[in-house]
């Protein structure tokens, strides 16, 4: 009776752990359907300028091309980039957002809430209403569409592709008109005081400290010892946010190289082509190579000495020896004819 009882128990708690390992796999197969909805925006960014005072509109399409309907919420929040690499971060409450450059209380919806049919789109049209008093400068803005269920993982990146995910966003670069500051520089300019071998690995922090976005035009270029140009590398053309720092790195040189070089960063930004220019040095020399080429040249300085003493040293002892010789013999020529 106990051993039936037990294996009832044994086949109760086998028969639970299948049904937890089938509904996480369940649950894990659902996960990974949601978070990888095959959702598209167009488009991914635009740029609107607009006067203070003024109402426009605009519109974004959103793509299903999935087999199943797609239904979901659709918001409008700002958004900063404050990372190092471009990426925006929503900010989802709009009070706690820079005032300067907010403007989603600005932009209303004609809808917030949709459903897409199977392969099929949909455009939800937006209306930005922007007060007299609006101070000139850049307002950044995303709309962007959250499923029904799903859990937000991402946003548009600057890269420029849309992305496939549980939030996907669409943004809006808004320019108010009127008089603005443009003030980005170089902050830091910096790579390896020594190398062995090129190629040189620069990096370059580009601030700007504007009201509103830059996207910087520049060179590095890589000066020889003797101050002649050796290379020149474009600095990727990204787009640099207000209050926001971007790293920009370029790879210059060859392998063989030798000597102490500048790299000078030259760019242009903003409406009145303004310059940027900060630079730095770096010394090169294959010093292993050094080493081997200079015990080559001891172990040849060497040898050569061994050479000289052995050949020429003694090939002067021996005409010394001869005329030695040469002498005695005169000598004894001498001491012989007076005899005579």
């Amino acid at each position: 009776m106990q051993h039936i009882t037990y294996n009832i128990q044994k086949q109760k708690i086998l028969a639970a752990f299948i049904l937890c390992v089938t509904c996480y796999m369940l649950y894990v197969t659902y996960a990974f359907a949601q978070s990888s909805i095959p959702l598209t925006v167009g488009p991914a960014r635009q740029q609107i300028t607009i006067n203070p005072g003024e109402t426009t509109s605009f519109g974004i399409k959103y793509y299903n091309q999935s087999e199943i309907p797609l239904s979901g919420a659709v918001n409008v929040a700002d958004f900063v980039v404050d990372s190092t690499d471009g990426s925006p971060r929503i900010i989802e409450n709009s009070d706690q957002a820079n005032p300067k450059f907010s403007a989603s209380k600005w932009v209303t919806l004609s809808l917030d809430q949709i459903t897409i049919a199977p392969n099929d789109r949909i455009i939800v049209s937006g209306s930005l209403s922007v007060p007299k008093d609006a101070r000139p400068g850049g307002r950044y803005v995303t709309v962007y569409f959250e499923p029904a269920i799903g859990t937000p993982t991402s946003v548009e990146s600057d890269s420029g592709a849309t992305g496939i995910a549980p939030r996907i966003a669409s943004l809006l670069y808004i320019r108010v008109n009127g008089p603005i500051t443009e003030n980005a520089f170089i902050s830091q300019m910096f790579a390896k005081s020594f190398y062995e071998y090129g190629p040189v690995e620069v990096t370059a922090n580009i601030i700007n400290n504007g009201d509103y976005h830059i996207r910087p035009r520049g060179t590095f270029t890589l000066v020889n010892p003797l101050g002649g140009v050796i290379e020149q590398t474009s600095l990727k053309e990204v787009n640099i946010f207000p209050d926001a720092l971007r790293i920009f790195t370029a790879t210059v040189g060859e392998k063989w190289m030798m000597g102490r070089y500048k790299i000078v960063l030259n760019a242009l930004y903003g409406e009145k082509a303004q310059i940027m220019e900060k630079s730095v040095y770096v010394w090169v020399f294959p010093w292993r190579v050094g080493i081997i080429v200079l015990l080559t040249l001891i172990i040849l300085g060497i040898i050569g000495r061994a050479i000289y003493k052995n050949i020429i040293v003694k090939e002067a002892t021996l005409e010394e020896e001869l005329s030695e010789e040469k002498k005695e013999i005169e000598k004894l020529k001498k001491e012989l004819g007076k005899r005579e």
